[in-house]
């Protein structure tokens, strides 16, 4: 591997590398690789190999949640960013570092859109590999399930590519891992399908802590009325202080958010719309209108800075509705260890591929994150985000949404047994000698295999 590929610690390029979004762990391995090019990407994995280090893989940073300690070379795929679009087919191959917001840029110009997340800066592969739910899941489905093909470098360097229609078995068994399992292998690429929204509506609102009863109110009562175009997530969120984004009365306390979408047209939030006005008027009015990618990625609002996070993503049934209120009003106090609690509507009926993960285990997902600057913030954090998972437990449904367990190595419990075991026999096919760092689930399905 040629020596400008490598940036070593002390190095600019090195400090941005491990610098990730989520800002939990502390990342300092043995060197950095930036390939431009799946070929570097299998001469880093190599180089590796030859010197027994182990690979961890980041683009991003989002997904971050396990140290990369001195015996590892971190493989910094961010410089894999190219889009191509092709537009008669609805299809986009996309670098693995890409993000949405790069690549969506390109797809609208011809009335397409990737199913993106919440985020603008999350990369196209940890976001797809992961499941990926956004404001696009209803009614068009789990990006995983947009899934055609990834190109990849095995555990031992040998690039490859994942498709339904792969000659060798291996292969077409990595492309159901990397639908929703986390993935196997480094990926250098991925082919995905885009959709054609018929007329992209979103907007969000604003209110003091105050309105969260008749606000939740609302929104739960809106549920068995908005049919299956409109997707919402209605939170309390902590708001930085002095952030310019929202007014003096709304910086550094808690305010119930609501941001909401869909790509049906004005109307399909006419029953939201309608259960809202009997709720205080918003502080903040960001107006219901159509939408470009970059509008729909904004509604949200994702912090645009490395936080150190964690957090927790639960699959919750019908009853979610039932404790929403008392779910939200654990982040609503102004000492609250926790700084988000959000739930998410995303039941649909759209069609799936065949994957780990490709259509969504319940219609509702909650999710809730706190800071961990040091250890008694991340104590205190656990403690809040433990009370959260209590508070929703009788809509809890057996699963973890494990892309939304922030700053954490391990998720044990985010498939059930049968899919955890043949991720793992996938795995193994593809990195027999283990060297490559394994995603959220695979860790968490050996933490259960030790313990055993």
């Amino acid at each position: 591997m040629r020596a400008e590929l490598l940036s070593h610690p002390g190095s600019a390029g090195y400090r941005a590398a491990t610098n990730p979004h989520n800002a939990t762990v502390v990342q300092r391995p043995a060197a950095v690789a930036h390939p431009r090019s799946a070929e570097e990407a299998a001469q880093a994995v190599q180089w590796a190999a030859e010197r027994n280090f182990g690979v961890a893989v980041q683009a991003s940073g989002h997904g971050a949640g396990a140290p990369i300690e001195p015996d590892r070379l971190l493989v910094d795929t961010s410089g894999l960013n190219a889009v191509r679009v092709d537009a008669q087919a609805r299809v986009a191959r996309v670098g693995a570092g890409a993000t949405w917001a790069a690549v969506n840029a390109i797809a609208e110009r011809d009335g397409l859109f990737g199913l993106a997340g919440t985020s603008p800066t999350v990369a196209v592969a940890g976001y797809t590999f992961g499941g990926g739910v956004g404001f696009l899941t209803r009614p068009y489905g789990m990006a995983s399930s947009a899934l055609l093909a990834v190109d990849y470098v095995d555990g031992n360097g040998r690039i490859r590519r994942a498709a339904e229609d792969a000659p060798d078995a291996v292969d077409r068994e990595a492309l159901w891992a990397f639908r929703g399992g986390g993935g196997v292998g480094v990926a250098t690429a991925l082919t995905v399908e885009l959709v054609a929204p018929q007329d992209p509506w979103a907007g969000y609102r604003l209110w003091g802590i105050d309105a969260l009863g008749p606000v939740a109110d609302a929104w739960v009562s809106a549920m068995s009325q908005i049919g299956d175009a409109l997707s919402t997530s209605l939170s309390v969120l902590r708001t930085p202080a002095g952030a310019p984004a929202f007014p003096p009365a709304l910086q550094g306390v808690p305010v119930v958010h609501l941001a909401f979408a869909s790509p049906q047209g004005h109307d399909a939030a006419a029953p939201l719309l309608r259960a809202l006005e009997g709720a205080p008027a918003p502080a903040v009015d960001s107006r219901w209108a159509r939408a470009d990618a970059a509008r729909l990625a904004q509604i949200h609002l994702d912090p645009p800075n490395p936080v150190p996070a964690l957090g927790i993503g639960r699959w919750l049934g019908p009853r979610a509705v039932d404790v929403a209120t008392d779910a939200l009003t654990t982040a609503a106090a102004a000492d609250s260890p926790v700084a988000v609690v959000e739930l998410r509507n995303l039941g649909n009926d759209a069609p799936t591929r065949e994957g780990a993960m490709t259509a969504v285990p319940g219609p509702f997902l909650l999710h809730a994150v706190g800071l961990a600057t040091d250890d008694a913030s991340g104590s205190r954090t656990e403690h809040g985000l433990a009370q959260v998972r209590a508070t929703a437990m009788p809509a809890d449904i057996g699963l973890a949404a494990a892309s939304f367990a922030d700053g954490r190595a391990a998720v044990a419990d985010g498939l059930d047994q049968s899919g955890l075991q043949r991720l793992i026999r996938i795995h193994s096919a593809v990195d027999p000698d283990r060297r490559l760092v394994p995603s959220r689930l695979l860790a968490g399905a050996n933490d259960v295999r030790q313990r055993r």
